[in-house]
């Protein structure tokens, strides 16, 4: 015991001579301690990564500094060092403004198109959204429910979904708009550097956050009926990323679905939001994801048929998915 309370001394020795030597003010010191206690604790990759180098080479980014804002180079230096690819640094907005709103889509919009197309084929084209508003998420949830309600009252032969815009933002209200046509428990993975797993799963007209035998709904269906099991050609691009992936995730292994097009981006983590003293913001990658059948996702996600996207339009594109639907309308999967 007394061996390890001189080693902290001396640590801590060390460290003040070096960030006097920097010439670091105490508060901006403080600033970033807090910053990378938080990183360093929560990222996916801390059992990967040397963090008492990384924390040394930050130091070196913010060399007199004194403010908070001396420490932003530090801060993006060292989530650029996790080579996550995902996570980022926002610093405090202009005029007070809020970051939940900086970082929100418009309120009102819908994230998504739909539209029957060759007079028997459902398409939806998905875009990114972002949001934490509850009331804003449950309308996009019903809104996607409507609109897939609706083209089984048209009596569509099977669906597309482009994931080629989907670029990110948040999951649960496609996860939950979609829940009734995925027909299975689990729609989604996580787990984080502990190897701790939790689930996104579906009950009733909800989806929920599992997590051993505890459960809290995420987001929910105003109207709710399951739909009919039809087959769907999911198209993916490199631009399909973060929440487009985590929601393509929800339909793999399904026997009724195939996946078309590029590689996904390859950021299919989850994230967590670390608010600073001066109202920055960390969005950090702490978790990874896995589907119901236990298949973890780290990097880009393969479709089945690939081909690259700039060398078709779009109406070739979904030509080719429409075929395949048509090959198992047919009784020819």
């Amino acid at each position: 015991m007394k061996f390890t309370t001189i080693l902290f001394v001396f640590s801590l020795s060390i460290l003040s001579t070096a960030t006097a030597q920097l010439n670091i003010s105490p508060d901006a010191l403080n600033y970033f301690n807090e910053a990378f206690k938080q990183v360093k604790t929560q990222s996916f990759k801390r059992k990967e990564l040397d963090f008492k180098h990384l924390y040394n080479q930050s130091l070196e980014q913010m060399k007199g500094a004194k403010t908070y804002r001396d420490t932003y180079p530090a801060i993006r230096y060292l989530l650029a060092a996790l080579q996550d690819n995902h996570s980022f640094f926002t610093p405090p907005p202009a005029n007070g403004a809020s970051i939940i709103s900086q970082l929100s889509s418009k309120p009102g919009g819908i994230p998504f198109s739909a539209s029957i197309i060759d007079g028997h084929y459902g398409l939806l084209v998905l875009k990114s959204y972002n949001s934490i508003d509850n009331a804003d998420q449950h309308r996009i949830a019903d809104s996607l429910y409507a609109a897939l309600h609706q083209m089984q009252q048209q009596h569509v032969k099977g669906l597309i979904i482009d994931f080629t815009k989907m670029e990110g933002g948040s999951t649960l209200p496609f996860l939950c708009g979609f829940a009734p046509l995925i027909h299975q428990t689990v729609l989604l993975g996580y787990k984080d550097n502990k190897g701790h797993r939790t689930q996104i799963v579906q009950y009733k007209n909800g989806i929920y956050h599992k997590h051993r035998n505890k459960t809290t709904r995420l987001c929910y269906l105003t109207n709710y009926t399951p739909l009919e099991s039809l087959p769907i050609a999911i198209v993916t691009g490199k631009y399909t990323a973060s929440a487009g992936e985590m929601i393509l995730i929800s339909f793999l292994g399904l026997p009724n679905v195939k996946t078309f097009g590029e590689p996904t981006l390859g950021v299919p983590t989850g994230k967590t939001s670390i608010f600073l003293a001066d109202s920055a913001f960390i969005s950090l990658a702490s978790s990874t994801t896995y589907d119901r059948n236990k298949n973890d996702y780290v990097t880009a996600i393969q479709p089945d048929v690939a081909f690259e996207l700039t060398h078709l339009s779009e109406q070739e594109l979904y030509a080719i998915a429409i075929n395949w639907l048509n090959e198992i309308t047919v009784g020819h999967p």
